[in-house]
């Protein structure tokens, strides 16, 4: 089999006919169920177009750079683990990128105000930038103000949200997408962004 394989990549990195497409009919399964996988463990329900997207990411990562990943492939190991191990990367980097960072002043949690010297306008912005995002915070309904407490500052995925506040796990994006624009609405309405 480690012969086949490193045949196989061999064929790839040399560009001999059809190869590419057989590669990707045999490997293609791997790859969709290897992301499937790795969305559903983290509490999602993924649609096909979801776990096509990261496939193809795969894919076209084999052939960046000159094929730098399918040149760093190492024949003593199976190709279908090598595959698995891109995928997996390549599906939690798409949960990096989906899981967007709140939308809230870096400086909010600075509350030294110096005694005295030019520091000390900017201290005091801070911490009325601060307790103006609180105070947004606080007027948020409470289950809005505990899903962004978890998913935030607790990082706590969809599963975890969805066990310890009795939600269904499907629910819990939609509820985050609602706590985000309400806070959205009430840093906008303090002036605190834009």
């Amino acid at each position: 089999m480690a012969a086949e394989d490193e045949n196989t990549v061999q064929a790839l990195l040399e560009g001999s006919p059809g190869a590419w497409d057989a590669f990707v009919e045999r490997y293609l399964g791997l790859v969709v169920g290897c992301a499937r996988r790795v969305l559903l463990s983290r509490g999602l329900r993924p649609s096909g177009a979801d776990v096509d997207d990261i496939a193809e990411g795969v894919f076209v990562m084999l052939l960046e750079d000159d094929k730098k990943l399918l040149r760093r492939y190492d024949p003593a190991h199976k190709l279908s683990a090598y595959l698995a191990v891109l995928t997996r990367t390549a599906a939690y980097r798409d949960l990096r990128k989906r899981k967007t960072s709140a939308r809230l002043p870096d400086t909010m949690w600075q509350d030294a105000v110096p005694a005295q010297g030019p520091e000390v306008g900017a201290a005091l912005d801070r911490r009325e930038t601060r307790e103006t995002v609180q105070a947004a915070l606080e007027a948020l309904p409470e289950r809005d103000r505990e899903i962004l407490r978890r998913f935030y500052f607790d990082d706590q995925d969809y599963q975890q949200i969805a066990d310890s506040l009795g939600l269904a796990v499907n629910s819990v994006g939609a509820a985050l997408s609602r706590a985000r624009k309400r806070m959205g609405a009430a840093l906008t309405d303090a002036g605190v962004q834009e």
